[in-house]
């Protein structure tokens, strides 16, 4: 039951598209690959030892003239690139996570030497995590950093933060595709960085489990940015009371977890792309994961487990099990502390930021990628309702067996498909509209441009992800894929045209009127034939699934599902 390692990493936000290749990589440095490594047949071959981390990306070119911040922490030199956008790379915001920071709560970026420079001109590391090759910059447990796209002046510019996705297993602010020079250019200052990931951000430890403190650490890692990006980016221009926080997929979880955690934000705006808080991913029983890990590599059950596997070395988890499946496993606990059981309790008490802004939506066929990363295990539909993967414990099998009939679709593993992304990405949005969308202020798109190119796989697209680069802006970032047409950069020119705008105002909305509960008006994008205008349609249209299968049972998600019987499976 191994997943199709390579196609993950496509799949949930890593390297859906091309490859950004912003500037000309300097002479004497790699010169920037053509394109994003085409996925494994199946996870990697076992390694002869510890698998050797990715190589860093291009460096970028020597700046014309030096560009200097003066932070707490150091001074910071970054670059032009080659529109003029002030660039920053790899910026510090908390203390390394390895050693004793191992599994703890981010720390402060220690002070560097007065007259210390940091040369801000290439990525940072990239967080540990299952995935090879070398479109992320090296991982290395030093890990939290951030990167900074602005333009060659102003003050008090609104401030754009992006969180790629990932599962929260994988994923790095380094991937070249997730650039903010579009942004820079029109008067937008663009902020991405890394979190923990997998087991090194998500232990579900027994011996972490009674701390008053969540061992949510990927969570916290991101209140850790936002904290550093409010009080900075005042240094680079920036508005510290005008900044949007969006992603897609986890990432999208993630800014829903950071309104979860802060009614009370400073957030003046938020974007979630195909999912949210109650989108997943899947839990498994605490330890159970972490005790399976350590077996692997020679550490005990019980007291004393963590400080032994505080002892090893990154790399070393990374087996060809722990690559290919175990990696999936460590996600965050549901321990009422950043991840909740009763989220709709906790809105009614006012413990949510309903204040923000908040743009959400997906696009047409989100489900349509995963028949294939799981085709391995979803060609029988009953069976594959009971796997960790499609994670709906809550529903009675019969009613989703009921909901999905096989003549509406090309195969079962395409149903299986269907029924994922109903599970994860669009019903979850619609029940959490239904929610909130009464005082929030919320408005939802569906994206529907037909581009196969911006994938590259044999899937029926517009599937997850297919919106990224077009709401990004495309121009540098479609420059290594093939076939791209001056129709789809006029609509990626479109798209971050009216994004761009909404994020100088969220509250003006960002051209169609705001959802409402249950039925409401839906920003349909990209729709082939009258591509350059936003038609509006009517979530009834597509929600029907949604309100009467899982709006019922999802207050009862998540379902804890033991590991074991995928572990017999594996051995």
């Amino acid at each position: 039951m191994r997943l199709l390692y390579g196609l993950i990493s496509v799949s949930i936000g890593i390297g859906i598209g091309a490859e950004c290749r912003y500037i000309v990589a300097p002479s004497g440095s790699p010169a920037a690959p053509n394109g994003p490594p085409a996925p494994p047949n199946g996870p990697p071959a076992s390694p002869s030892g510890p698998p050797v981390p990715p190589r860093s990306p291009p460096a970028p070119p020597a700046a014309d003239s030096k560009l200097r911040v003066t932070l707490p922490q150091a001074v910071i030199e970054g670059f032009r690139d080659t529109h003029e956008n002030s660039v920053f790379l790899g910026i510090p915001f908390a203390d390394t996570t390895g050693g004793q920071n191992r599994w703890k709560a981010p720390q402060n970026v220690p002070k560097a030497q007065p007259g210390t420079v940091f040369n801000a001109s290439q990525y940072g590391p990239t967080c540990p995590q299952a995935i090879s090759g070398t479109l992320f910059s090296q991982q290395s447990e030093d890990c939290l950093n951030l990167n900074i796209w602005a333009p060659s002046s102003g003050s008090k510019l609104p401030v754009f933060v992006y969180m790629y996705g990932g599962a929260m297993v994988t994923g790095s602010s380094s991937n070249p595709q997730f650039q903010g020079n579009n942004f820079a250019r029109k008067g937008v200052i663009f902020v991405s960085f890394n979190t923990r990931e997998s087991i090194y951000a998500y232990p579900s430890s027994a011996e972490l489990a009674g701390n008053s403190e969540s061992q949510n650490f990927g969570i916290l890692d991101v209140d850790k940015a936002l904290e550093w990006i409010h009080d900075n980016i005042a240094a680079f221009g920036g508005d510290p009371n005008h900044i949007v926080f969006g992603g897609h997929s986890s990432g999208a979880v993630q800014v829903d977890h950071y309104l979860w955690n802060h009614p009370n934000t400073f957030l003046a705006g938020a974007v979630q792309m195909a999912a949210n808080a109650k989108s997943g991913p899947a839990v498994a029983p605490t330890n159970e994961a972490l005790d399976i890990v350590a077996a692997e590599v020679g550490c005990p059950t019980g007291v004393g487990q963590l400080a032994c596997l505080r002892e090893v070395d990154f790399l070393t988890f990374q087996t060809t099990n722990f690559n290919s499946t175990y990696n999936t496993w460590f996600t965050p606990a549901v321990d009422d502390k950043t991840r909740y059981r009763n989220y709709e309790s906790r809105f009614a008490a006012g413990n949510y930021a309903s204040h923000v802004p908040l743009l959400t939506g997906n696009s047409n066929l989100e489900g349509a990628l995963f028949s294939l990363v799981y085709g391995g295990i979803n060609t029988d539909f009953t069976a594959w309702l009971s796997t960790f993967e499609a994670d709906v414990a809550q529903i009675p099998k019969d009613d989703l067996e009921a909901a999905y009939n096989i003549s509406d679709f090309a195969s079962v593993s395409a149903m299986s498909g269907a029924q994922y992304g109903d599970a994860r990405f669009f019903c979850p949005v619609d029940y959490l509209q239904d929610l909130r969308s009464s005082t929030q202020d919320t408005w939802t798109y569906r994206f529907f441009g037909n581009y196969p190119n911006v994938y590259g796989l044999p899937v029926d697209a517009p599937t997850h992800g297919t919106e990224i680069p077009f709401f990004l802006g495309g121009n540098e970032c479609f420059e290594a894929m093939q076939g791209v047409t001056p129709e789809q950069q006029a609509l990626a020119d479109f798209q971050n045209d009216w994004f761009v705008s909404w994020i100088k105002n969220p509250a003006a909305g960002p051209g169609w009127d705001k959802v409402t509960p249950e039925k409401g008006p839906v920003g349909k994008l990209g729709v082939p034939g009258n591509e350059l205008a936003i038609e509006v349609g009517s979530t009834a249209d597509y929600n029907q699934r949604c309100q009467s299968v899982y709006k019922p049972r999802l207050p009862a998600y998540p379902v804890l599902q033991s590991v074991q019987a995928l572990l017999q499976a594996i051995l």
